[in-house]
């Protein structure tokens, strides 16, 4: 019985990834849905009454929660399609007003968390199998107030470029996407909104998350290895390419 899996699919970009599965994948007969609150992972779910729907609760920052899931899958054995790697958290700030609790959060959730569900459930794939894993702009260059957040993408992007590599040969593909603005909940809850003064990423394109999942959807079954949606977007990766980031660093601030 073919699976997708998707991280983060309560809301935002997660619940569009639902939305496109079930539009462009009709083989894919079951999706498991993961993210912290069960009974907004149920609501999503409802909306689909004709598929099937495995709810998983799980804190993707708390380590035992991962070896619960890691526990739970080996009792399946399932036959993963898709693994859509979309949760993350965002704590923008000066570091040294950042919390122990933020920071711990960001680094499980936006690092080790995607990291170690590829470890979990590649041993369930086969050629064929597909990877997105949702990464961001803020992983071309270092960003203030953001330089826990800028590193941990930066990180999920080169591991992405590694394991491309790595998996290509055992006939699974995997793409990394990085997408700018998008009118996400992490983008709503963000601290440069609500009553503070608005800053230049407001002032940014945004992103349609309906078109990009199915672009990302589609171009990682073509083999691609990066989609960095919007053409401002593709520019400021190719300019975070050849301006030295220990320059760039000095402009960038959220």
């Amino acid at each position: 019985m073919p699976i997708a899996v998707i991280t983060g699919a309560s809301e935002g970009l997660g619940r569009e990834y639902v939305d496109a599965v079930v539009e462009r994948f009709p083989n894919i007969d079951e999706i498991w849905i993961i993210s912290r609150r069960k009974e907004k992972l149920q609501a999503v779910a409802n909306q689909y009454p004709q598929k099937k729907f495995k709810i998983i609760p799980l804190d993707l920052s708390d380590d035992e929660d991962l070896l619960n899931f890691r526990t739970e899958i080996s009792h399946f054995n399932p036959d993963i399609k898709l693994l859509v790697n979309d949760a993350g958290f965002l704590n923008s700030g000066e570091f040294i007003n950042q919390d122990y609790s933020a920071q711990r959060t960001m680094l499980g959730v936006n690092a080790l968390a995607p990291t170690l569900m590829i470890n979990i459930v590649l041993k369930y794939m086969k050629p064929g199998s597909l990877i997105i894993n949702v990464c961001s702009i803020s992983s071309f260059a270092p960003i203030k107030r953001q330089s826990i957040y800028s590193s941990t993408k930066a990180y999920i992007y080169s591991l992405s470029l590694s394991l491309h590599w790595e998996l290509r040969k055992e006939g699974i593909k995997l793409l990394v996407m990085c997408p700018g603005n998008m009118k996400t909940a992490m983008y709503n809850n963000s601290a440069h909104l609500a009553n503070e003064k608005k800053n230049i990423t407001d002032k940014l394109p945004f992103l349609d998350m309906h078109v990009i999942t199915r672009m990302s959807l589609d171009l990682v079954q073509k083999g691609h290895i990066v989609y960095t949606p919007g053409l401002f977007y593709k520019t400021y990766r190719l300019v975070a390419k050849e301006i030295p980031h220990a320059l760039l660093a000095r402009f960038l601030k959220v």
